[in-house]
């Protein structure tokens, strides 16, 4: 089982001053934004600010501990903490974060076309058409020797974890027209 511990992570600030992030794997690995398949990264949200652009990568958005913020994208809004479903919206959006409380960790996901990222709190979304499937532990769990901020890659046979963030990154049949 590999395992990315959150103590060997080195956080960058982000562009803006809002923050700072720390990459926790790309694939393929050593791969740039034009090229990855997915990044599974963790930012840090310390005030209100807008967000990055990433053209054409999907984004996954999934608070996991301090206070909740509200993103605004074109046409709506999505107030989301630590404890709430993901929330994923377009890197090509406009997205203003607006945040109010104590500073906010999120893990975050950037996948790009055929690839689709799935996040949630049950292991049950790690089913078998997953091509990749991680554990980002909101807690210890000893009996995978992971701390709480550890992202593990998993089967999805091993978990038996309690309180922690699944991630299932699937592939998408992209159709082809033939008219």
């Amino acid at each position: 089982m590999k395992i990315w511990r959150a103590a060997d992570r080195v956080s960058a600030p982000w562009k803006n001053g809002a923050g700072t992030m720390s990459v926790i794997l790309t694939s393929p690995e050593g791969s740039g934004w034009d090229t990855l398949d997915w990044r599974v990264s963790t930012a840090l949200i310390t005030r209100s600010a807008a967000f990055s652009h990433f053209p054409g990568l999907e984004r996954v958005f999934s608070p996991f501990q301090g206070g909740a913020v509200t993103l605004r994208l074109p046409g709506m809004e999505q107030h989301i903490g630590p404890g709430d479903a993901p929330f994923a919206f377009s890197g090509d959006a406009d997205c203003f974060c607006t945040h109010d409380g104590p500073k906010t960790q999120v893990l975050n996901l950037q996948t790009r076309a055929p690839y689709r990222a799935v996040v949630g709190y049950d292991a049950s979304i790690l089913g078998a058409a997953a091509v990749a499937r991680y554990l980002f532990a909101l807690e210890p769990v000893a009996e995978m020797g992971l701390e709480a901020g550890d992202l593990a890659a998993v089967t999805g046979t091993e978990v038996r974890a309690g309180k922690a963030l699944y991630v299932a990154i699937r592939k998408q049949d992209l159709a082809v027209s033939s008219d």
